[in-house]
């Protein structure tokens, strides 16, 4: 080997050396993406659970033995069904809220429904409200009559 040819030969050392600040800068970038992903999971989890106090106390609102408490924890529920956080499964779990409280509403075929005071009405319009909702969450048909309370006034 003559000296012009060790000449025009990079030594390993020196490519190395010159691709350093390039390693760093793409092992900065990886962590970057690391770290924005994780700040996002993190975040999304965080909302979550701040979607589900809301629901446990919703819920146990619209529990309560007070007529005021249970139209707005059923009212509650329903805004909380229309979040994007809702999928199938809560819906499931929402619904059991409004079919609680429909049971005791369910029309009965020839026995003329009984007089209402008007804020039970409006627990039992906020509970059909709540149960179209989760009906469409979880891809089920509602009953005539839920989806006719459901569009009365409050």
């Amino acid at each position: 080997m003559d000296v012009a040819e060790a000449s025009d030969q990079v030594p390993w050392a020196t490519v190395i050396g010159a691709l350093g600040p390039l390693t760093i800068l793409l092992a900065a970038l990886i962590a970057a993406v690391v770290a924005w992903v994780a700040y996002r999971e993190q975040r999304a989890a965080d909302r979550r659970s701040a979607w589900w106090d809301r629901a446990q106390w919703a819920l146990s609102a619209s529990l309560s033995t007070d007529v005021a408490s249970r139209e707005v924890g059923l009212g509650v529920l329903d805004v909380l069904a229309h979040s994007r956080l809702a999928g199938p499964e809560e819906a499931e779990i929402l619904a059991v809220a409004a079919i609680r409280e429909l049971d005791a509403t369910r029309p009965v075929a020839g026995v003329a429904p009984a007089a209402v005071p008007p804020d039970e009405q409006r627990v039992r319009i906020r509970a059909a409200r709540l149960q179209v909702t989760t009906d469409h969450l979880r891809g089920e048909a509602t009953e005539a009559w839920i989806k006719d309370l459901a569009r009365s006034d409050l």
